[in-house]
């Protein structure tokens, strides 16, 4: 399963939209109908179906990651504050990491549930099982597109939700194989359930990894170099750091050739500023300092400004 684009979707800080009514009204389609899906999965785990029991545990744990991303991204879009005086962006991510967090949980419940099962493999499923995971599934396949269209954290929730297409159609090939030929065919297909879902947990954390460690892409360093040498300025020092998927926040320290004044620095910087933030995603402090060939000392001090 491929993971989400990289893409942190609408800004915080703009204005409610229609767009942005949109993707929210899209979020909670996909929610009602992820409901709708869990409550037949719920039914076939009641006809006696250990791999529906696995299924219809991360059909719990979907709802409540829905109700996570509502949540993130309502919260996302809230302008700045006292607290938060870059926004409140990286609510996105900390909902999709609470999301992950639900699905660990859930995969440690069901992995209790199939070792205690161990000691009792003798049991029954009805035929109406598969039936019932058919409906479920089919709920979910509907929902998935219209959460990829909700934005980040709609993204994220898909990727999740996804899981559920392929679980149903393990649970129904088990649960049929559990209730005609074995039920042992049932109890492993349990486990092939929880093992995907274990991987899945493992391979979304790993998304995180650079967003959680300030990690920059050396190319949108490269590229705002050459933003600044391109006007004539040298870059003596840039330091950046992710936010999240293509927003970085960081400062630099620029040279500004010596016959300029403080209002043409002013001018060139604010110029080169806008346009890295334009492009490139990054929100850029910049402190500059005129070009001189003599050390630096008290007198030309008032020369230097920041940005």
């Amino acid at each position: 399963m491929n993971a989400p684009e990289a893409n942190p979707g609408p800004s915080p800080q703009r204005a409610l939209t229609k767009a942005g009514l949109a993707e929210e009204l899209l979020l909670y389609i996909a929610l009602l109908l992820t409901i709708v899906g869990a409550s037949f999965k719920f039914m076939a785990w009641l006809k006696g179906s250990i791999a529906a029991l696995v299924d219809a545990a991360t059909c719990f744990a979907s709802i409540v990651a829905g109700l996570v991303s509502i949540w993130a991204y309502t919260k996302s879009r809230e302008p700045p504050d006292i607290d938060h005086s870059y926004g409140h962006e990286r609510y996105l991510l900390y909902g999709s990491v609470v999301i992950a967090m639900v699905y660990s949980m859930v995969l440690g419940i069901t992995l209790d549930r199939l070792v205690q099962k161990l000691a009792n493999l003798d049991y029954s499923i009805e035929s109406s099982a598969p039936l019932y995971t058919l409906i479920g599934t089919i709920s979910y396949a509907i929902a998935i597109p219209l959460a990829k269209k909700a934005g980040f954290v709609g993204r994220t929730y898909a990727v999740f939700v996804s899981s559920e297409i392929l679980e149903g159609i393990i649970t129904m090939g088990a649960t049929t194989g559990g209730a005609f030929l074995n039920n042992l065919i049932d109890y492993i297909g349990g486990w092939v359930l929880a093992g995907y879902l274990a991987f899945e947990i493992v391979h979304e954390l790993y998304r995180y990894k650079h967003v959680l460690t300030d990690w920059a892409e050396p190319h949108i360093v490269s590229s705002i170099k050459r933003m600044f040498s391109e006007k004539g300025v040298e870059v003596k020092n840039i330091r950046l750091r992710m936010i999240m998927p293509n927003k970085y926040h960081g400062d630099a320290i620029v040279v500004v050739p010596e016959n300029y004044s403080i209002d043409e620095a002013h001018a060139i910087v604010d110029e080169i500023v806008k346009e890295v933030k334009d492009r490139l995603g990054v929100d850029l402090i910049v402190h500059y300092e005129p070009k001189t060939s003599k050390k630096p000392g008290f007198k030309n001090l008032d020369k230097q400004d920041t940005h």
